[in-house]
Parts: C-alpha cells; structure tokens; sequence
C-alpha cells in the first residue's frame, strides 16, 4: 500500500477494510469473529475492539501460521469458518453457503472457488476426475510452462475443526516464499469440495490502492443497485456515492455528484443534491437538501435546505424548518416552521417555533474564553443583519430590529433597537466635489 497505515485500515466505503471483512463473518455465522493480528500494528486490534476478539501472530510465517496462532481455548470443534483480512467484498450468503455445504456433507474442507476474468495474483484449485479439489497451488507455485487452472481459489475456508487443528502442525515451508501456507491444508486434510461463487468480483483481494478503489467501485454499485430496486431514484449512478450502511426510503431522489456517508438515514420522499454531502445525518420524510455540506446532525419532517449551507455536528431541526442559502448551524436546536435566512450564522443556540431568522443574522457565541447558548422564543422575528450576543435570551414574540447588536435579554412582545443615531448630512457629495474642481 506504500503506507503507513496498515492495509488492514485503509478505508474503503467509510469504514475500515478489515471491518467489511468482520461484518460478512459475523453475519453469516452469528458469532463474535475472532481476527488473527501483529503485534506491531496495535492500531488494528484497537480498531476491532467490540466487533471482534484478537489473537496475535508472534512472528509473520504466512497464513497458516496465523491460524495456528488461534489459542486452544478458541479451538471449536465443530465447522470454522477462515477468511483473509483483505477479501472486503465476500457477501454473508455466500460464506453461510459454505458452511451449509461444510455441514451437509461433513467434509474436511469445503472452499469458495472463483473463476474471475483476471486471476492474476490467484491461488488455483486443482481438481481430480472426480471433480474433488486435491490442492490448491499459488500462483508463485505453478509448474513453468503448464496451463494453470481456471477456478481460483478465493480464500475462503470452511473446515471441520476436529481435523483442521492437528494437520496444521505438519505445515511446512517448502515453497516460493519461504512460509506456512494454509492452502497446503487441504493436501493434508485429503482434499477438499468446493463452492463456487456466483460472482467472482467476491474474491477480489485488495494488495494496493488501486485494487483498493476497485472494490470500492464494486461496493458502491453493490449499495446503489439495493437502494434502487428498493425504490430510490439514483439519477446519475456514475457520480453518486453511498456507504453500505445508509438507509434511504422509498420515493426518494438523489441527484447526481451526492455523497451520503456514515450511518446516514433518510425518510420516504426526500430529493438530495445535487453536490450534497450528508454524513451521520438522521433525516425525516419529505427532506429536500441541496448543494449543502451537513454533519452529525437531526431533520424533522419537510425540512428544507438550501444552497451552500453548512449543517455541524449537534444541530437539530424540527418538523417544516428552512434554512436558506449561505448559513451555518452549530449545536443548535431549532423548533418546528422556524425561518433561517441567508448568510445568517446560529451556533450554540435554542431556537422556538415559528421564529424568523432574517438575512445575516450571527448568535455570537464565543467570547474569547468560552462558549455560551443563545435562547429565541417561540415566535420571534430577528431582523436582518442583527448580532446576539451570548449568552442572551430572546422572549417570545419578541422583535430586534435590523442592524441590532444585543447584548442583554428581550422580554416575551417587547421590540428591542440597538443602532447609532443616523446623522445626514445634506449635499455633502457637491461640497466635497467643489474643491476638486476649483483645484483643477
């Protein structure tokens, strides 16, 4: 990966590879996975920590020994499921298809075959006449000179853990690179059946960036091809990003250049984009966002945001909200039908119902040392280009006048002005202009 992040964290899709890997396991066999890691990456251990336990690998001497890294107490018996930390794409049906057969048919080993159009980089699985897999050979391993096989072996392993724990101790290291490779285990088991997966994008393991971005290309599809035969329009597939995890209702439309990160869920009815960018957004139905950035934040029903609007972690907005264009909200709640104009910027605030922001308003929240809440009653309008300074409260149905900086609270009905005396000073232009000329 020419990084110093190990492969095993890059993300791909908005979480970490690895943890694509984890979910699949889980997933398919409804236990907690237990992953095989260095001790010289704790970040990766740390990483799983509550979606998986760990074992760690003194020494790298390939993928067998990782497996006979696994401590006896986490030795089953019974069907163990084996997966490579860098095979994100593997599908929960698919690897509960391999246990299922592992089950039936109580074999050794049952493993997930491919046949993929480039299998460059591939272990190959080599069958006898009775169409049993005999071995599996590594791509370095393969004879000069002879056709390889077609079906690849995709890394995935279905064993029956009363024969898998014993053989792994006759591993041996007689080959290309010198280590204990557990594809050997199925020579030593006697051989192994094999599932051979419907789509063979499945076996694709990521060794660098660019395999990186393939399979973040395949996942992606993968979560659009879903949203739509779910009934999300998704105008321009090309352009649109989605994490798998998301969730969008029926009905909705997501325009071109959208990305919808995170945990993000959105209602029935909604119209995102173009050129949005929601993470960890929780949004209702009928939500209409355009080319706005927002974070970590709540939308009630029938919220509407603008063009160019930045949304910050913490903001909660009620039912019918409607932020124009150009604003930003920080930490703030703000009530159902209230108004929001353009350019105005709410931080640290709490915000009624049925409230008129006007253009250019600033909840001024900072003082230098600390941060302080801003509090505006139900009802109350708050003329352009008015400045509260925190901490202050508003009453309901209270006026500020455009132009204002307030610094002291407003009672409930009262009108509050704060502006310097206007002076006019009459053909001021014409006797500045007069010298000039009498100069020239």
């Amino acid at each position: 990966m020419r990084s110093r992040t190990p492969k095993a964290l890059h993300p791909l899709a908005g979480r970490p590879l690895l943890l694509h890997v984890v979910a699949a396991a889980a997933a398919a066999t409804g236990t907690e996975p237990l992953v095989v890691v260095s001790p010289e990456h704790p970040e990766v251990a740390a990483a799983l920590d509550g979606v998986a336990s760990t074992a760690e690998q003194a020494q790298a001497r390939g993928t067998g020994d990782a497996l006979r890294s696994v401590p006896e107490a986490r030795r089953s018996a019974g069907p163990v499921l084996v997966l490579s930390g860098d095979t994100p794409l593997l599908r929960p049906d698919t690897l509960a298809a391999l246990l299922g057969r592992q089950r039936e048919t109580a074999a050794a080993c049952v493993v997930l075959g491919v046949v993929p159009a480039d299998p460059r980089g591939l272990g190959r699985l080599v069958r006898d006449a009775a169409g049993g897999v005999v071995r599996i050979v590594e791509e370095r391993d393969l004879p000069p000179g002879e056709a390889a096989p077609a079906e690849c072996n995709a890394g995935a392993y279905a064993f029956d853990g009363a024969r898998l724990w014993p053989v792994l101790e006759r591993l041996g290291s007689d080959n290309a690179q010198g280590e204990l490779y557990l594809t050997d285990v199925v020579e030593l088991l006697g051989g192994a059946e094999a599932v051979v997966a419907a789509d063979p994008d499945e076996a694709l393991g990521v060794n660098d960036r660019c395999q990186l971005a393939t399979a973040e290309g395949v996942l992606r599809r993968r979560t659009l091809d879903a949203l739509m035969l779910a009934g999300v329009t998704v105008e321009d597939p090309a352009t649109t990003y989605v994490d798998p995890e998301v969730r969008v209702g029926r009905d909705s439309v997501l325009l071109p250049m959208t990305v919808l990160r995170g945990a993000t869920t959105l209602g029935e009815g909604c119209v995102v984009g173009p050129m949005a960018q929601l993470r960890d957004v929780r949004g209702g139905d009928r939500v209409r966002i355009g080319a706005s950035s927002l974070e970590e934040c709540e939308l009630g029903d029938d919220v509407v945001i603008g063009q160019y609007d930045r949304l910050r972690p913490g903001t909660h907005l009620g039912a019918g909200v409607y932020v124009g264009t150009h604003a930003e909200l920080k930490n703030s709640h703000v009530g159902p039908g209230t108004r929001i104009s353009h350019f105005s910027c709410v931080l640290d605030s709490d915000v009624g119902s049925d409230v008129n922001v006007g253009a250019g308003t600033v909840t001024c929240n900072y003082d230098g040392e600390a941060k302080h809440r801003t509090v505006i009653g139900d009802g109350a309008f708050i003329g352009t280009d008015a400045s509260l300074v925190a901490p202050v409260r508003i009453g309901a149905g209270a006026y500020i006048a455009a132009g204002s900086v307030i610094t002291r609270d407003v009672p409930d009905g009262a009108l509050a002005v704060e502006r310097a005396r206007q002076t006019v000073v009459e053909r001021w232009a014409e006797r500045r202009r007069r010298p000039r000329e009498d100069a020239s």
